[in-house]
């Protein structure tokens, strides 16, 4: 009894199944019967809980406040994770959290040098430390090296400095941009340096500094990308002495910094700017414990989910064997796929009225049949099932299996869209556009014939319903 909308469902389909025998046409009693049924069964009650907070625009600059609501924001997140995972560790979110405050109040400014092999970090990391600039510097891994422990740990400094420089000795790749653009999403300050400008010709220089500016503008303003030589390639000198005779040698040229020394110098005697630096990085810090929180928590819903659409997939497929009616076998999964959607909801703290239940069990079922996902099904399954003629020719097979299937996909859909909802969430009403979206990406990502293989083989050696608990 503890299970309403399944148990009065269920119920009404095996009266129904009883009564079609004498009289075809009760099965005219339509929609509203089934869930008035439900009605019946008892509604849910929801705690009411503070609406999650969001981040201003990242086209304008931070206020202390949206830092500070960056900071309450992972708590929420960190503190749902001890309520519902108090076995796990989350010692570190707790310290990260408790010291965030204290960080307002720093005056060091710390930058990142990022790039790829080659690029002339090394070299640029010894000329800044020597020239007094009031700052310090880390070296990054490099970047873009399909080493993706380097890339995380680049990444792990970017995010951890209050600015970067990034070096480039040329245009801009595809695989560089995407780089900038996350870290400029992150509201990481971008200097954008292209260096060993010596081994390019005066025009050609120019030219690849008019193509960046205009590549990554209005992202990064213009007087942020400026061109450099960190280590000057030798070149060679010739020298006639006094007596006629040649000597050859190489010599060092003195690096070519001064543009971005001084842009650093005004960057960093701007109190209002440094200002922002530093709350970027608490912004930043605070949502990384954020996304690491989530990450961990959602890991953790999933494995208490994904048992409960196994469960009502074995129902459907029970269901469904002992139904050979087909518009009961629909009735039947429709019991089962509103219960499954409470017990779900229940799982990521979602608040799910009956009527919400009803319309993502109705939405979800239109979807299907739109997107032709129950025919794809049927015969997929019929395929499969036909290598084994004396499972093929059982009665209800087909039916069986592929009810159970695509109940493991609705639940699927369910787990998805109800990971992408904010933390305690209040809405009005369900997506029901962005449940169809993901309900196509979940059928398409699970047809694959060996997939369909074994969970067909799991469905059959499994064809009794299951306890109801």
């Amino acid at each position: 009894m503890q299970k309403p909308i399944l148990i009065g469902g269920l119920g009404l389909s095996l009266g129904l199944a009883v009564l079609s025998r004498c009289q075809t046409s009760v099965l005219d009693l339509g929609e509203w019967l089934f869930w008035g049924a439900i009605a019946m069964g008892g509604l849910l009650l929801w705690k009411q809980n503070k609406p999650t907070l969001a981040f201003e625009d990242l086209s304008n600059p931070l206020t202390k406040q949206d830092v500070e609501n960056s900071i309450e924001l992972a708590q929420e997140w960190v503190t749902a994770l001890q309520a519902e995972a108090p076995d796990q560790n989350f010692s570190q979110f707790t310290q990260t959290l408790t010291e965030l405050p204290q960080q307002f109040d720093r005056t060091e400014i710390t930058g990142a040098i990022a790039g790829g092999r080659g690029t002339g970090k090394t070299s640029l990391k010894q000329h800044l430390e020597t020239a007094a600039l009031g700052t310090s510097f880390v070296e990054t891994q490099p970047l873009f090296t399909d080493l993706e422990s380097y890339d995380q740990a680049a990444q792990n400094d970017v995010f951890a400095a209050d600015f970067v420089l990034f070096l480039v000795t040329g245009d801009l790749m595809a695989s560089q941009w995407d780089t900038l653009k996350h870290w400029l999403q992150a509201r990481q300050k971008i200097i954008l340096l292209f260096n060993k400008q010596d081994q390019y010709q005066s025009e050609q220089r120019e030219l690849i500094l008019t193509q960046l500016r205009r590549h990554v503008y209005p992202a990064i303003a213009a007087q942020d990308v400026i061109g450099i030589t960190a280590a000057p390639q030798h070149i060679k000198v010739k020298k006639i002495q006094a007596d006629g005779t040649e000597t050859e040698y190489f010599e060092q040229p003195e690096a070519n910094l001064t543009a971005a020394q001084t842009h650093l110098n005004n960057l960093l005697s701007n109190a209002d700017l440094k200002q922002q630096l530093v709350w970027s990085t608490i912004w930043r810090t605070a949502g990384l414990v954020q996304h690491q929180a989530k990450q961990q928590l959602t890991k953790h819903r999933r494995e208490k989910a994904i048992p409960i659409i196994e469960k009502y997939q074995w129902l459907a497929a029970g269901a469904t064997f002992a139904n050979p009616v087909a518009a009961l076998d629909l009735l039947a999964t429709a019991a089962v796929t509103g219960q499954m959607i409470v017990d779900l909801g229940a799982i990521y703290q979602q608040k799910i009225t009956l009527s919400q239940a009803q319309a993502i069990a109705t939405a979800i079922g239109k979807q299907m049949i739109q997107l032709g996902l129950v025919e794809l099904s049927t015969q997929a399954i019929a395929g499969v099932l036909k290598t084994n003629v004396v499972t093929y020719v059982a009665g209800g097979a087909v039916q069986g299996v592929s009810a159970a299937y695509l109940t493991h996909i609705a639940g699927l859909t369910l787990i998805q869209y109800f990971q992408e909802q904010p933390l305690h969430q209040q809405s009005d009403g369900i997506n029901l556009d962005k449940l169809g979206q993901i309900l196509k990406t979940m059928f398409a990502e699970n047809q694959r014939s060996q997939f369909l293989q074994s969970f067909s083989q799991k469905v059959l050696a499994r064809r009794s319903p299951q306890t109801i608990t």
